[in-house]
């Protein structure tokens, strides 16, 4: 248990949608260690597409409705996290002291694909349960999410950023391919990659004797952002890698 009730807020302009879908799945995984809400700068009502998705995922949506931002007082969450670019432009200088996070999802609403919501359900989904883990991993190392400058305190290290580079560029990669790429030996390798996943900044799953790795898919956008840039703009810094 956590000593004290983490309180997360989602926002978004309507507060019809992503933030609705947002605090419901939220809710669904925290159990009774969070306390989670949503709001919108402009609410208007439930959408019934994104009220389909949730039940398709089996998240319960008793009680859903839309709300306004001037009903929720900021300062009781410790995290606020806006999943538009409007509602960020708009939130986050009255965010204060709480820890700002930026999703920024495609608004389903206004989508021309059949399955709009229920993909953005799913990678809401995805997301969340990442966030979880990490707030719910009690260590003194800070977050990434808590201390954004330490992001560049890992891309400082020439290690460190080749294996980010890594796994932005094929997706989820083994311990072993990140040795045999680098060329360095496996402790210090598995060593850097579990300070990264502590930080926050990697994830990892077990498939028998090997444990895979891939980039956070919760990280906070801006982070997102320069990791697939620099990938991009310096793929010379990415070994090759026998996949398979």
């Amino acid at each position: 248990m956590l000593a004290m009730m983490t309180k997360v807020l989602f926002l978004c302009t309507a507060n019809s949608a992503r933030s609705l879908m947002a605090e419901a799945i939220f809710r669904q995984f925290a159990g009774d260690d969070f306390e989670v809400a949503s709001a919108g700068t402009k609410p208007t009502q439930p959408e019934p597409g994104a009220l389909a998705a949730l039940e398709h995922l089996g998240v319960e949506t008793d009680g859903l409705h839309s709300k306004a931002l001037d009903e929720i007082n900021l300062n009781n969450f410790h995290y606020v996290i806006s999943l538009c670019d409007r509602a960020r432009t708009e939130c986050q200088a009255l965010s204060g002291d709480q820890h700002f996070i930026a999703w920024d999802f495609p608004d389903p609403v206004t989508s021309k694909k059949a399955d709009a919501f229920k993909k953005t359900a799913h990678e809401l989904s995805d997301r969340i349960k990442m966030l979880l883990l990490i707030l719910r991993k009690k260590t003194d190392r800070p977050q990434l999410f808590d201390a954004p400058h330490e992001f560049f305190k890992i891309l400082a290290d020439p290690l460190r950023l080749q294996m980010i580079l890594m796994l932005q560029h094929h997706g989820e990669l083994c311990v072993c391919q990140l040795v045999d790429a680098t060329g360095m030996s496996q402790p210090k390798v598995s060593r850097h990659l579990a300070q990264l996943r502590e930080y926050g900044l990697l994830a990892d799953r077990k498939d028998q004797r090997w444990v895979y790795y891939r980039i956070n898919p919760a990280l906070q956008d801006w982070m997102a952002t320069m990791i697939k840039t620099t990938a991009t703009y310096h793929a010379s810094l990415i070994p090759e890698i026998t996949l398979g």
